[in-house]
């Protein structure tokens, strides 16, 4: 596998996505090969496992690795170690990054030799978690090309990138590098055709995928909807009361503005239940959630918060506007169109929440009035 046009070129920065141990020491073999071949220096910067299968592939290769070494044309270096002594506050330093690697240059650069490099401390740094720090370091190997001469290979597992969320840093790993080595899926083949197949299908799989992940992403939606709906009535449910009331409670305690909760009952809703049928008791409530829309106003917050119990939370208002509410939803219940209603007694209780201590009082101190 020729992986550069050849050492003489300038800055070549080659990222290679690996899925076996493999496929990655091949490519390493043959990206080190003919740079020592040729009398010029490599630098290893790796964990000890990947040195040392690195070393054993080059010696089965007929390169002499031990000599290479005691030449100056081998230096092997551990990635984390290398690491650390650039990186400040948890990202790496730019002028600690060039006089660290720039020393390593300047020994494998000795006698004016070219140089190949291979580096995983990107990839050490993906594998921690710190995506910033790993592109914040590929634009500092790039930076450094401006002004040193090196070949450069990184790698990474493909298995770092098993989720959506890589996605934008995985396209912009690929930006930052002048030529990317697919994974072996794609690299061995030898056949164009093949080739071709497989990028049909990869594409296949990804309009598939994507599909799959916006069918998912809506009922995710819709599931985090009904957490906060009342299935029965369509109105808010507890929990989305107890959110919002919290947030209002906070809001009227730095502010002049008040805010009112206001709490119904409905005595004699199990009664009728018991005596009438379930499906009549939950015909009552949809009737009822319908009398409370038409009598609350549009930044009213309206729930059902008990079985037999709705809660509206009035936006910036007095008490007086609590009271009138009251009016207005016996006037309606009185009308005569909610006839099941006729045999239901609405308890109204309201509290002002600058009265109340947290809002785990609100409710309470409206009952007990």
């Amino acid at each position: 596998m020729n992986l550069v046009a050849g050492s003489e070129c300038g800055h070549d920065h080659l990222v290679e996505f690996y899925e076996s141990e493999d496929f990655l020491v091949d490519t390493v073999c043959d990206f080190f090969a003919p740079a020592l071949r040729d009398g010029d220096a490599i630098i290893v910067v790796a964990t000890a496992a990947h040195r040392h299968q690195f070393a054993a592939a080059l010696d089965d290769a007929g390169i002499d690795v031990s000599a290479a070494t005691k030449e100056g044309r081998f230096l092997a270096f551990d990635a984390r170690d290398l690491l650390a002594r650039f990186m400040v506050d948890g990202q790496p330093d730019v002028v600690l990054f060039r006089r660290t690697i720039g020393a390593v240059m300047d020994r494998a650069s000795a006698a004016g030799r070219q140089i190949r490099v291979y580096g995983e401390m990107v990839a050490l740094l993906w594998d921690d978690g710190d995506v910033a720090s790993a592109l914040a370091l590929e634009d500092l190997w790039n930076d450094l090309a401006g002004i040193r001469t090196f070949v450069l290979l990184c790698a990474y597992p493909m298995r770092a990138f098993d989720d959506e969320a890589s996605a934008a840093a995985f396209k912009r790993i690929c930006e930052q590098h002048t030529a990317v080595i697919p994974s072996e899926s794609y690299s061995l083949l030898s056949d164009p055709d093949e080739q071709s197949r497989l990028v049909a299908r990869l594409q296949q799989e990804t309009s598939a995928l994507r599909s799959e992940v916006l069918r998912m992403r809506n009922q995710l939606d819709l599931l985090a909807e009904l957490a906060y709906v009342d299935s029965l009535t369509m109105l808010g449910n507890r929990r989305a009361f107890d959110l919002r009331l919290t947030w209002e409670w906070t809001l009227t305690q730095c502010r002049e503005a008040d805010s009112f909760v206001v709490v119904i009952g409905l005595h004699g809703l199990v009664a009728l239940a018991e005596r009438c049928g379930l499906a009549a008791g939950e015909r009552v409530l949809r009737q009822f959630a319908e009398v409370l829309r038409a009598v609350a106003g549009p930044p009213d917050i309206v729930a059902r918060i008990g079985w037999d119990q709705f809660g509206v939370l009035m936006i910036g208002c007095d008490a007086s506007a609590a009271c009138n509410f009251e009016v207005r939803l016996r006037q309606v219940l009185s009308e005569g169109a909610w006839l099941e209603l006729a045999q239901i007694d609405a308890r109204v209780d309201h509290a002002s929440l600058q009265e109340c201590s947290s809002p785990a009082t609100v409710l309470d101190l409206a009952k007990s009035r």
